[in-house]
């Protein structure tokens, strides 16, 4: 009998250690991304963003034809300058939408927000004109990302 009960601690234990080994990974990728900062932020797509006194409201959605799930923003504030990033992930896509609706507090007036990723970064709202800006069509500005390593060409010979 205290065979079998050690036999059973063994499994649970097992068991235990896997369960947390993978709420650990879990985690990890949905919240650990944060640490990596802009490096790891991703371009959206970007439906509207409001600037008031103390926030700015972002509402924007996943822009690759793959769902992928939203996992959330980072920002940082600098000299009236906010700069946003954000991140999605095809694990969260079968829990979540892409889309997104944010409010992120601020703590003076912002004179500018721009999109931030780990290859660029893009005006996206600016307080003289009050809207979104640059390649701005039918109310939705949308970044891809396109990697400075990979150039894909495609040619057709024929058969």
């Amino acid at each position: 009998m205290t065979e079998t009960i050690k036999a059973v601690r063994k499994i649970l234990a097992v068991l235990t250690f896997f369960l947390i080994f993978l709420l650990t990974i879990f985690l990890a990728g949905r919240y650990g991304w944060k640490l990596g900062g802009f490096r790891l932020c991703q371009g959206a797509g970007i439906t509207s963003v409001e600037v008031n006194e103390k926030t700015v409201h972002i509402t924007g959605f996943y822009p690759g034809s793959f769902p992928e799930g939203f996992c959330g923003c980072y920002s940082e504030e600098r000299d009236g300058t906010l700069y946003v990033g954000f991140r999605f992930s095809a694990v969260f896509g079968f829990f979540e939408t892409g889309n997104f609706d944010i409010t992120i507090p601020v703590k003076s007036d912002i004179k500018e927000v721009i999109l931030k990723t780990s290859m660029s970064e893009t005006p996206i709202w600016n307080a003289e004109t009050g809207s979104i800006f640059q390649s701005e069509r039918d109310g939705v500005y949308v970044k891809l990302e396109r990697s400075e390593f990979y150039d894909i060409t495609m040619s057709y010979d024929g058969f």
